[in-house]
């Protein structure tokens, strides 16, 4: 059985609970004060089902947030990545469509405007990530480049190497 690498990232910082959940704390604090005539709407009407559905939408939001999940494999046949919780975010890329690859250190927020599925608009293709500033760059065979988050790089290093060398 050959080597490989396998790594499962999620969203797991105090700070991308406190953004996620941001949303459904305001409006449900501006829900109550509205419900309670602390804080008057502009037609005097109160409008709980619209507050109630938004809230309900905001926590289905909120938990879906809690299950996505960045699962990468590198094996003998070659690179599969998928953003679990996002259609359409999986690639598999066979090592003979790599025209080169390596781990790098990126900055997620100049490079590609934040986490998640991104892209870039200044030339760097698309990336999936969750945190950390390490990635997987690779340039497709047909030139398009394509970095996956990663946050054991000696790891990924150490298999990308061995399969690369083969």
């Amino acid at each position: 059985m050959n080597p490989s690498f396998t790594e499962i990232q999620q969203f797991n910082k105090w700070w991308h609970y406190l953004i996620a959940g941001f949303p459904v704390v305001i409006t449900a604090i501006m829900f109550f004060l509205i419900q309670s005539g602390n804080v008057q709407t502009k037609n005097n009407q109160n409008e709980p089902l619209f507050f109630i559905l938004i809230i309900i939408f905001l926590i289905l939001v909120f938990i879906w947030f809690l299950f996505l999940k960045l699962e990468t494999n590198i094996t003998e046949n070659g690179i599969f990545t998928n953003f679990r919780g996002i259609p359409f975010a999986k690639k598999n890329i066979a090592w003979n469509e790599i025209q080169s690859i390596s781990v790098i250190k990126y900055s997620p927020l100049t490079d590609y405007g934040g986490w998640g599925v991104r892209y870039s608009v200044s030339g760097n293709g698309w990336c999936y990530n969750v945190s950390g500033n390490y990635g997987i760059k690779l340039i497709q065979a047909n030139g398009k480049p394509f970095l996956i988050g990663t946050q054991q790089q000696e790891e990924a290093e150490k298999i990308i190497n061995l399969y690369l060398n083969k």
